[in-house]
């Protein structure tokens, strides 16, 4: 069946144009939906002022309502239980009819996070397998397309798809195993909605008014304020100026140039007399970023006047003779190794970066490009994020057979050629100087920006009715750990806000165990297990639950690639929670309580199903700790329903925690196999 995308559109209105605007629906609203069943479910859109809008549906109803004095219209539907029945919706107005076919009635859940949420099918583990599973057009997905924007929209760009072999590749993996255990489950359709983007912190995804209520975000109305205000210096020089949509410079196989101009930039007789003579040290300071304290931001916040872009630099060299078999050049070592570059040797391109992970510094010149005489190298640079540019670096330079030659120290001439802000790249025609720095109040254009992808990939969902929400995030917060409870608590309120229900299940995923390498040369704290600590306090909330998944942790990867375990469990709690499996055991033990008798620890747990267990022979990771909160190894056991923890270097203990590691292989669980959090007793345990 052709699909027909029914596009939702603002239409400015004027009393001066005799245009009337085309009757237009919500986005979500089209063909091959699933809309929640034996619910009242609001239907919206626009068409011109003040004008009748009639519905009917397949099932028996039939509404009208009246566009308001901007054009916009909404209709709440009764629907029935599910019956497996594809239905047609029709809207008629005064001039257009919009029909919608092939939906179906079920259960329907959004989907959203950061990247492993998102993680899609086709990366994750066995996935070759994964999806040639045979179709089934009863769970459907829609994905939000990545938006960015500082004040709330109304509109998205995405599709619903049926789940078959061509689909199912790019579905989040989470949504899908989720939505696959519900329907074997309850046997009805499962509509998932994805609006998930990777790298993101909490705060991207509150709403203005529940993030205000958190510490260090009082300020928010404030800023948003001067940052949407197009009286600014700023935003002037914004609006004044064209952009190039990063991802334009991301993977590509063709080099992407700022302007045509800087193509001139690579060749042996372009003359750079004009351009600025600078050491490497000098050019470094350029994209140096001011001390970022990790307590209040992310790695690679970038305060106000700090500069990101493009940078090109050029230095000649001679060659006495170019008798040699091997040619090479070593570009050596960058402040931040998620730099791009691109090196040509007398206007011939000799190695290239353009992608994010590590590769070899080390790049073989083929024959022909050297010269005796004066040569000329340029190297054209890309700083995202963080510090960038070359730092000095012993390594760098020309080696002919093996031995190096040319070190390239002295001065370089240099010249920014574009600016990275708002997450585009702004070409410069005069350079540095150039650029107007935005006020330090102001909340930038890009995807960790408070409240940014609530504006753009949240709020435009509406009121579509849903029967919850699952959540998978927590990597962007890890260096912020002690303030992520009360922002993820601002989250769940922004959804609840958004759906008018205070009480609308929030399932989430607890961090898996991850070494953090990176942050671990910043900080000595167990970051990742703080996180996850957060995340079990978030459970004082009303109706969520927390997915653990202590199992299935990577040591060197943020995205652990079991996601079936994942979905699962989610699962688990929707089954047990909302869809009255209540002898279903959902969860793994959870902290309950501890006492202390003598030399031991006594600790309590919830969720303990038909037993505490532990796999293999001795239950590891428990710690216990004195007055001196110093935590040592212990040992524990299982008595009954509870375990007990001492240690011979703790003769008072008064603390206890489990699983307090960045990365580890933990083994304690309950006889359903479901794995226990990690937790401290602490009543502050983000200062450890």
């Amino acid at each position: 069946m052709k699909k027909i995308l029914l596009l939702f559109s603002v239409i400015l209105y004027s009393c001066q144009t005799n245009n009337e605007p085309s009757l237009s629906l919500n986005n979500l609203f089209q063909n091959d939906m699933i809309l929640q069943h034996e619910s009242v479910v609001p239907i919206w859109g626009y068409s011109g002022i003040m004008k009748e809008i009639e519905i009917e549906t397949s099932w028996g109803e039939k509404l009208s309502t009246k566009t308001d004095d901007k054009g916009y219209w909404k209709i709440n539907l009764n629907t029935p239980r599910a019956d497996r029945i594809p239905h047609t919706i029709m809207i008629s107005s005064e001039r257009d009819k919009l029909e919608i076919n092939n939906i179906l009635l079920g259960e329907v859940w959004l989907a959203s996070g950061q990247s492993n949420m998102g993680w899609r099918m086709k990366q994750t583990l066995d996935s070759e397998r994964l999806i040639k599973e045979p179709k089934n057009s009863e769970i459907r997905m829609i994905t939000v397309e990545r938006d960015l924007d500082l004040k709330p929209k109304i509109t998205f760009r995405g599709e619903w798809s049926l789940c078959n072999s061509k689909t199912i590749p790019e579905f989040s993996a989470v949504g899908y195993f989720f939505a696959k255990k519900l329907h074997e489950k309850l046997n009805i359709p499962i509509g998932i909605i994805n609006s998930s983007v990777g790298g993101t912190p909490a705060e991207a995804w509150a709403n203005v008014n529940n993030l205000k209520k958190v510490e260090g975000f009082e300020d928010m109305e404030e800023r948003m304020k001067i940052s949407t205000d197009p009286k600014t210096e700023y935003n002037q020089w914004i609006d004044n100026h064209n952009f190039i949509d990063r991802s334009e410079f991301i993977n590509k196989s063709q080099i992407r140039y700022a302007n045509d101009s800087n193509k001139s930039f690579s060749k042996e007789k372009f003359d750079d007399d004009h351009w600025e003579s600078r050491s490497i040290e000098q050019i470094l300071t350029t994209f140096e970023k001011k001390k970022v304290d990790l307590t209040k931001y992310g790695p690679y916040h970038n305060l106000s006047n700090d500069f990101d872009g493009i940078m090109w630099i050029r230095k000649k060299f001679e060659l006495d003779e170019i008798k040699f078999n091997i040619a090479e050049f070593d570009i050596g070592e960058f402040a931040n190794n998620g730099d791009f570059y691109s090196i040509f040797i007398n206007g011939e391109l000799v190695g290239r970066k353009n992608n994010w992970p590590k590769q070899p510094s080390k790049y073989k010149i083929e024959k022909g490009i050297l010269k005796k005489g004066t040569n000329t190298l340029a190297i054209r640079f890309i700083d995202f994020y963080g510090d960038g540019g070359p730092i000095k670096d012993t390594k760098r330079g020309l080696y002919l057979d093996n031995k190096k030659i040319i070190s390239f120290d002295g001065t370089w001439k240099s010249r920014a050629v574009g600016w990275l802000t708002n997450e585009n790249l702004y070409p410069l025609d005069l350079g540095f100087d150039e650029v107007v720095f935005p006020s330090p109040m102001r909340i930038s254009k890009s995807q960790g920006s408070h409240t940014i992808l609530n504006n753009s990939m949240i709020h435009p969902l509406g009121e579509y009715a849903i029967k919850g929400v699952i959540w998978y995030q927590g990597e962007g917060n890890r260096t912020r750990a002690k303030d992520y409870k009360n922002i993820f608590s601002a989250v769940i309120d922004s959804f609840r806000e958004q759906w008018n229900n205070n009480n609308l299940p929030f399932y989430f995923v607890q961090l898996a165990p991850f070494a953090d390498i990176g942050n671990k040369r910043r900080s000595s704290a167990e970051l990742v297990a703080q996180v996850r600590e957060a995340q079990r306090l978030t459970l004082e909330k009303n109706n969520v639950g927390m997915a653990v998944i202590m199992d299935v942790g990577d040591s060197l990867d943020i995205h652990p690639k079991p996601k079936k375990p994942v979905g699962d469990r989610l699962a688990l709690l929707a089954l047990a929670k909302n869809y009255g499996k209540k002898d279903l055991v959902f969860s793994g033990p959870l902290f309950k309580e501890v006492s202390f008798k003598e030399e031991n620890a006594i600790i309590s747990f919830d969720h303990v199903g038909s037993g505490l267990t532990y796999n293999g022979e001795k239950l590891k990771y428990f710690e216990i700790a004195g007055n001196d909160k110093k935590f040592y190894k212990a040992f524990a056991e299982v008595i009954g329903n509870k375990v007990i923890v001492n240690s011979e270097k703790v003769s008072n203990p008064r603390y206890v925690r489990y699983g307090w590691k960045n990365y580890l292989t933990p083994n304690f669980v309950n006889k359903e196999g479901l794995p226990a959090s990690s937790f401290s007793s602490l009543i502050n345990p983000f200062s450890q």
